[in-house]
């Protein structure tokens, strides 16, 4: 049982017992880990505010070869990443690649690497003040890589060039497309613009820093978004079905419907909710 030190990120947490916590976190050295926290959510822990979910956080804690679920003995914040937590929109966002993680990585599998991406992710989805959606567009193509399934948006699988056209059929199996000269039998995919090849493209390989100063339209972010999710799908049985991408679809269901409804006040339209 001995004592190992570690940086983690904390996925969520569920409560167990009357005052204890399950974290489940993803750590830089022993990748996913379940830990108990014991009196973690009693009113005098010393863990009160460190162990809330999206965290970058220090521990010290009881390792267990054979188990699935280790104990806690110290944490500590190295960054509370303030701004996603004050900002419901970044939380959802930043929910994204946690959970994405959370049911696709296997247990005590380290992959420093993954953990370097989902806590550069984090810091610069706490730092943009525009473009926040890119980033999480930006993890999925670089999660889709690390896991062995990189895309190919700007060249040609059979001859290698450039050779984007209006609209190409994106080979899911085959991580990429054919041009007209090339084209034969295509795997399961879906059609692509070339603006949605260009902005791949440019997500997959720009530092993720520069991911926020894409700007797209909401018919292309509506393109990226339906493919993003289709592959990595179709590559990950345990991204089948996220809680946090429903989560931010009905938060901008409601943002949009809020606006709509202030923009109907602002020009003299009835308010639906008031009686009259």
């Amino acid at each position: 049982m001995p004592l190992s030190k570690t940086e983690a990120i904390v996925l969520h947490t569920r409560k167990q017992g009357e005052t204890s916590k399950i974290l489940s976190l993803y750590t830089l050295h022993y990748g996913r880990l379940s830990v108990m926290a014991k009196g973690a959510r009693s009113l005098k822990s010393r863990y009160s505010g460190v162990l809330e979910p999206l965290t970058h956080i220090q521990i010290v804690f009881y390792r267990y070869e054979a188990r699935d679920l280790h104990y806690l003995s110290q944490a500590e914040i190295v960054t509370p990443f303030a701004s996603i937590h004050g900002q419901l929109g970044k939380m959802a966002l930043a929910a994204i690649p946690c959970e994405i993680i959370e049911r696709n990585e296997a247990a005590g599998h380290a992959n420093p690497q993954l953990f370097r991406l989902l806590l550069g992710s984090l810091m610069t989805l706490e730092e943009a003040e525009s473009g926040q959606r890119q980033v999480v567009r930006a993890f999925i193509l670089r999660y889709l890589a690390l896991s062995g399934f990189r895309g190919e948006y700007r060249l040609c699988l059979g001859c290698g060039l450039e050779k984007l056209r209006e609209r190409q059929f994106f080979e899911y199996g085959s991580g990429g497309y054919r041009c007209a000269g090339c084209e034969g039998r295509s795997d399961e995919g879906e059609p692509l613009s070339r603006q949605a090849m260009q902005a791949l493209h440019f997500l997959g390989h720009s530092e993720l820093e520069q991911s926020v100063t894409l700007r797209v339209n909401a018919e292309l972010g509506r393109e990226l978004d339906q493919f993003l999710l289709a592959n990595l799908r179709w590559h990950l049985e345990g991204a089948h079905y996220l809680k946090s991408i429903q989560y931010l679809e009905k938060l901008q269901q409601s943002i949009h419907k809020t606006q709509e409804e202030e923009q109907g006040k602002e020009y003299g339209q009835p308010d639906p909710h008031h009686p009259g």
